[in-house]
């Protein structure tokens, strides 16, 4: 028999045990995940405007009727980042607080004062300059930004978080290996803590993926493979006999799309590689060539 001091003791401790249960975890950066829910205002804090890469502005500033009158503001010189013919310069800015942050085909980021140009710090990458596993130039497709920090995916496969305020490296986190194929060109998304990233290298042979990290520490919470290994599903559209999920493609080289009421993450994969038309492989090939969607705290597959 229980003295009664005990069993108030067990009492209390089941009931903690009962909120803890209920009540629902803070979002890492509510902020973000506010402004990323909705249409895009004065802020662009993602790749593509929203979760659902809308690309849509709410601002009503420029219209029918005055667009023709609009000139350039300002214009200023990246330092020679990203400036040679191998490169190409596709990154959307992204803009937060009057502050715009831009990478180059290098891998360099900018942050820059919005209404003047000033650069107000600059990451310069150091990646090497003999990666030979780039397909069709030397590209950055754009940031993501939550938790303060500025997160890149880089062409030596590395993804980095940068201090917004500073521009110092936080912590880098290498996917894969750019001697062995694999590459990122792909704007990488935010949401909830965590950072989602795809991977390029589909004409080396790599196998596809999409990585999860945390956006605190770097650290990969999965990955979710785009080829299928033998006696998975989809692997019954290879031909028999061969390991097709390591002769590569089904590369991620978009930003993927959230619906976090649903749960699920949305993205396209590329071609299969290195034979783009399928001379060597009969049937569906999946998941190559294919709209698919995880559950974005796990990657199951959906």
């Amino acid at each position: 028999m229980r003295h009664p001091g005990q069993r108030a003791i067990a009492v209390l401790t089941m009931l903690s045990f009962s909120l803890l249960m209920v009540v629902p975890a803070r979002a890492a950066d509510p902020e973000i995940d506010r402004l990323v829910r909705g249409p895009a205002g004065k802020d662009w804090v993602t790749n593509g405007g929203n979760l659902t890469n809308q690309r849509y502005s709410a601002l009503k500033q420029i219209d029918t009727t005055n667009v023709t009158q609009l000139k350039g503001a300002w214009m200023t010189r990246l330092k020679g980042s990203g400036a040679a013919g191998k490169y190409s310069f596709e990154a959307s800015p992204l803009v937060k607080d009057g502050i715009m942050y831009v990478v180059t085909g290098n891998d360099d980021v900018f942050a820059l004062n919005a209404k003047t140009g000033t650069i107000i710090w600059e990451y310069w990458s150091g990646i090497d300059q003999k990666i030979s596993t780039a397909c069709c130039g030397w590209v950055n497709r754009g940031l993501a930004m939550g938790e303060g920090l500025l997160f890149s995916g880089q062409l030596d496969a590395n993804v980095v978080a940068l201090n917004m305020k500073t521009g110092e490296v936080v912590w880098k986190t290498p996917l894969e290996k750019w001697e062995n194929g694999y590459t990122i060109t792909s704007a990488p998304l935010y949401y909830d803590g965590i950072v989602y990233s795809g991977i390029a290298g589909g004409e080396f042979g790599v196998r596809g993926r999409l990585t999860a990290l945390d956006a605190k520490t770097g650290a990969i919470l999965w990955r979710s493979y785009t080829l299928p290994a033998p006696g998975e599903p989809g692997s019954e559209t290879w031909p028999s006999g061969t390991d097709h999920s390591m002769r590569g493609g089904a590369t991620i080289w978009n930003t993927p799309a959230l619906d976090p009421d649903l749960g699920l993450l949305y993205f396209v994969t590329g071609n299969c590689g290195p034979d783009y038309d399928g001379a060597m492989r009969e049937g569906d090939n999946l998941y190559c060539a294919s709209i698919m969607a995880l559950k974005m705290k796990t990657g199951e597959y959906v």
